[in-house]
């Protein structure tokens, strides 16, 4: 007789003898029974609900004030006051990190330089924020001014990974120096989910892009951009304008 896994899952599926309906109804009920909860126990299984998300919290809180900040502070040039982190991020290369006031990193975030330049410098200003998975290529600079907005999964990179000479990537060549851009993110920027910002670019003060846009050139200030390439879609007006103008009207 077959008493492989396969032959029995077959058997309780078909249900074709009284052993398996049985075993078949065992099975369903545990998979769908359920525990009614009586009223008066409500209120501690709400507090066990709201410990379940917040204790992980406070630990994480916790753990950055006593090990996570002290740590990634020493790896960094200058940490203004009041950074907060939840993860210890992961500095790759010899970048010299510049970290302004109030500034937020949520969730992971890698710097990576290669050993192109002497002095690769990325600066973060006061009030800015990073989301998870937070990607920065910085092989000469790339500056992040002040009430900066950067979602999860973006990548800002001031070079392309490779020399742009054929001949150079075939023999493991350093790039040459227009291969290396400095990046610029104004102050007021909003960069959108998934967004990739390429070398020399730089994001005007206020301006907006849009998620998983690919930006190669400049985007004015107060404009939005999306798209790969990314183009300017709308204009934002200064603080004291209309909001979102068309561009077409703008123009």
């Amino acid at each position: 007789m077959d008493c492989s896994v396969d032959y029995v899952v077959l058997r309780l599926k078909r249900a074709d003898t009284p052993f398996f309906r049985r075993a078949r109804k065992a099975i369903d009920f545990c998979l769908t029974a359920t525990m009614p909860v009586p009223r008066i126990v409500k209120p501690i299984g709400r507090l066990f609900y709201g410990l379940r998300f917040y204790a992980p919290i406070l630990w994480s809180r916790f753990k950055s004030i006593i090990y996570t900040t002290p740590v990634f502070s020493c790896r960094c040039e200058s940490v203004g006051k009041h950074l907060q982190l939840s993860a210890l991020p992961h500095v790759q290369g010899h970048a010299l990190l510049y970290i302004g006031d109030d500034v937020r990193l949520s969730g992971s975030l890698t710097v990576t330089s290669g050993r192109f330049q002497s002095s690769p410098t990325l600066r973060i200003g006061n009030r800015s924020f990073l989301g998870h998975n937070v990607t920065i290529t910085c092989n000469r600079e790339v500056i992040i001014e002040d009430d900066v907005l950067i979602a999860g999964e973006c990548r800002i990179t001031d070079y392309d990974g490779h020399p742009a000479s054929f001949e150079k990537r075939v023999c493991n060549g350093l790039p040459a120096a227009e291969d290396i851009q400095p990046v610029r993110i104004c102050k007021g920027a909003w960069i959108g989910f998934g967004a990739v910002i390429l070398k020399g670019v730089t994001i005007g003060a206020g301006g907006i892009v849009g998620a998983h846009s690919v930006v190669t050139h400049d985007v004015p200030p107060y404009c939005v951009v999306a798209g790969a390439p990314a183009k300017v879609v709308k204009v934002v007006g200064p603080p004291g304008s209309v909001a979102f103008e068309p561009l077409a009207a703008a123009a």
